[in-house]
């Protein structure tokens, strides 16, 4: 696992480096920008009508693009023209040799085999290679994915991952075993972080009803679907799906989701319900979901059941036992109740800024205003721009007779407020009252 971790960690910065110094030609201005914003039909576009006395600039961006779109025979004419200048050209050569292998051919991948003094190459030992035998190109696919493994960070900025790099050796993957369901499935997922909704819908159709990848992928068309279109085209995909797919339970809870961030609890309800009834392996989750819905529409005693519920099966989820004790908080009942829980869920979770703002609100209830208001500051740190825990910190203050604070975070709050926040109409009366006394 460490050398496949090193092989990756030279990779990307060997692939980051490999840019030759660039021409000042419009197509290739064009051309890097497109292949900077993962425009990779426009790479080729832009190559298409450049001057062929510029390829050297930008061949490397039109190799890697052609690769990504999967188309192979420019890829391969493109590997051959790097190799001419660059004969150790790392990407060109990965390339040669995945074609060549995939129509049979072996000579390639073992005139490559060795770099300079006649030294193995690492990566080819890896993705090619096992016990001195070239592997079998299903094998080699896969080795192509765990590469692609090791380099993703989930923790590493979008700005800092380098996208083209992943689906580069994700596509070489699946070029070298097409039915390799998971290298796609995969391919589809990076499109979709480079918001490339419609190349990443047609990477999900490759892969068939029968594989177990399936339902993640149509699941996934569903949201692509979801980011790019209104309501009602929503809301017709999604059930087309769910229908097509027999009401599948993983989808159908898509489609109760995508109702309960509509705001359409009711529709919401009457699916988590369905699904409840299947008594599924989340089923702790979906009474919590039902119990959102059902507290948004302002039934509380039902929203309360489910909560409970949920707890009855998963006693220490953090974010249940948040909305749990901070409704009862609300409605100035079991306060000390509600303490112990939320003491529980911030030990649990302690970088959640809502349960830090609910447990800040139970020491205001319990009139420890100091802690209260130490808290709640922790709360505005972490996110400055929250309505409703600017507007809490005004509450407290005003308790401990800071009122210049509070009427300062009150109006900042009333400034920031969405209206589904519901709490406008709050502030203004309490900045009224204070007005008028």
């Amino acid at each position: 696992m460490l050398k496949i971790a090193k092989i990756s960690i030279f990779l990307l910065s060997f692939f980051l480096s490999s840019v030759i110094s660039a021409s000042e030609s419009a197509s290739y201005l064009i051309s890097q920008t497109a292949f900077n914003n993962y425009d990779y039909n426009q790479v080729l576009s832009e190559y298409k009508n450049a001057s062929k006395e510029n390829f050297k600039d930008d061949y490397l961006d039109e190799l890697i693009s052609a690769v990504i779109i999967e188309d192979i025979k420019l890829a391969e004419n493109i590997s051959k023209k790097i190799l001419l200048i660059d004969s150790n050209n790392q990407e060109a050569k990965l390339v040669s040799v995945v074609i060549a292998l995939n129509n049979g051919n072996t000579t390639e991948l073992k005139d490559l085999r060795f770099v300079e003094n006649n030294t193995k190459n690492d990566l080819f030992e890896f993705l090619f290679f096992l016990n001195d035998k070239i592997k079998k190109n299903n094998d080699v696919s896969k080795s192509f994915l765990e590469i692609v493994r090791s380099s993703y960070s989930k923790n590493t900025n979008d700005s800092y991952q380098n996208y083209s790099f992943l689906l580069f050796y994700t596509t070489l993957s699946i070029i070298m075993d097409n039915k390799n369901y998971e290298a796609i499935l995969i391919k589809g997922q990076l499109l979709q972080m480079i918001n490339d909704y419609f190349f990443a819908e047609a990477t999900y159709l490759k892969i068939p009803a029968s594989n177990d990848y399936f339902i993640d992928a149509q699941r996934n068309i569903a949201f692509n679907y979801s980011e790019e279109n209104g309501f009602d085209d929503v809301e017709n995909k999604i059930t087309t799906i769910v229908k097509k797919n027999n009401d599948d339970y993983e989808l159908k809870k898509l489609l109760a989701d995508f109702y309960r961030i509509e705001k359409k609890y009711n529709i919401a309800i009457e699916i988590y319900s369905e699904l409840i009834d299947t008594k599924p392996n989340d089923l702790w989750y979906t009474y919590y979901l039902r119990g959102i819905c059902y507290e948004q529409s302002d039934n509380w005693e039902k929203a309360e059941l489910d909560f409970l519920q949920s707890l009855k099966i998963k006693r220490n989820s953090p974010n249940v036992l948040n909305y749990l004790a901070y409704g009862w908080i609300e409605r100035d009942i079991k306060i000390d109740e509600s303490f112990v829980m939320l003491t529980d869920a911030y030990n649990a979770n302690p970088d959640s800024h809502y349960i830090l703002d609910s447990l800040a609100w139970a020491y205001f209830k319990k009139k420890d205003f100091v802690k209260a208001a130490e808290l709640m500051e922790r709360v505005i740190d972490m996110v400055p721009g929250e309505a409703i825990s600017l507007d809490h910190l005004g509450d407290i203050y005003f308790e401990m007779n800071r009122k210049r604070e509070a009427i300062y975070f009150w109006r900042q709050a009333k400034d920031l407020a969405k209206p589904e926040d519901e709490i406008i109409s709050k502030i203004e009366s309490k900045l009224r009252d204070y007005n008028a006394s």
